[in-house]
């Protein structure tokens, strides 16, 4: 082996147990005092390769009970590779983050359960009230600081329930995301089991606009209260489903 890769080997093994036996929180004040940090970390304990916090915000989004462990051979590629596990909204999370230089977030294989009242209150929903739980699986997002994330992932939305004049019992709505050709995102909607079947598509531009089409077709047994209330806010087709159709931007779904 040539001096040359001795030295280096030295030089990384030197930087790894200076690191490890520096707490993070004097790291992480000592990265935020020199370079734009995408993220706010608050109650860091432990180093940087094992450590927690009690609280971390990064893009508007929040993350409780965090705690992570890096993988140091990733730092030589000029980025942050971490598997992490925390809670958002009092739920639990996990999977894989990294972070380049140019302060994008990308996230792996993450997985978490939020309640239909969460969500709801996450979004300026345009009408009825949600009931019922939703799943989250991110295969693969991408998040910059400009557009629509790159994103692969499926979220169901199980024991679906929807109030309008009448409770209506949806089974498992399931919604499947991915990339379109135009720097944009396709969102395929439908449900099985439901006293309302649903089939439709969200399409999400670069510049945030959504156009959405959804069609909602009542079971033969559905009651009179639950076609009066498709009926108010979804016309009527020919075939007897309801299409409801919305343009606009994610801003004005606070999002």
């Amino acid at each position: 082996m040539k001096l040359r890769n001795y030295i280096i080997i030295a030089v990384c093994s030197y930087l790894f147990f200076a690191l490890d036996s520096t707490p993070a929180a004097k790291i992480i004040s000592l990265a935020k005092n020199n370079f734009d940090l995408p993220a706010q970390f608050y109650g860091v304990q432990g180093s940087i390769w094992n450590g927690q916090a009690e609280s971390i915000v990064a893009q508007d989004s929040r993350i409780d009970a965090v705690q992570w462990t890096i993988n140091p051979a990733a730092l030589l590629l000029a980025h942050i590779s971490a598997d992490i596990q925390g809670q958002i909204k009092q739920q639990d999370v996990a999977g894989h983050v990294s972070l380049n230089m140019s302060g994008n977030i990308h996230v792996e294989d993450l997985r978490t359960t939020l309640s239909a009242n969460e969500v709801q209150n996450m979004l300026a929903m345009p009408f009825g009230e949600l009931g019922g739980e939703f799943n989250l699986n991110i295969k693969s997002l991408y998040w910059t600081d400009e557009g629509l994330p790159e994103a692969i992932a499926t979220i169901e939305w199980r024991n679906a329930k929807l109030t309008l004049a009448d409770t209506v019992d949806l089974g498992k709505v399931t919604l499947d995301i991915k990339p379109d050709e135009k720097d944009g995102l396709s969102i395929n909607i439908n449900n099985i089991t439901g006293m309302i079947s649903i089939n439709g598509k969200i399409q999400l531009s670069s510049n945030k606009q959504y156009n959405l089409q959804i069609d909602f077709k009542p079971s033969s047994n559905a009651n009179t209260n639950i076609k009066q209330s498709l009926a108010m806010f979804a016309k009527r087709q020919s075939n007897g489903s309801y299409r409801f159709k919305q343009t606009g931007n994610l801003k004005q779904l606070g999002l």
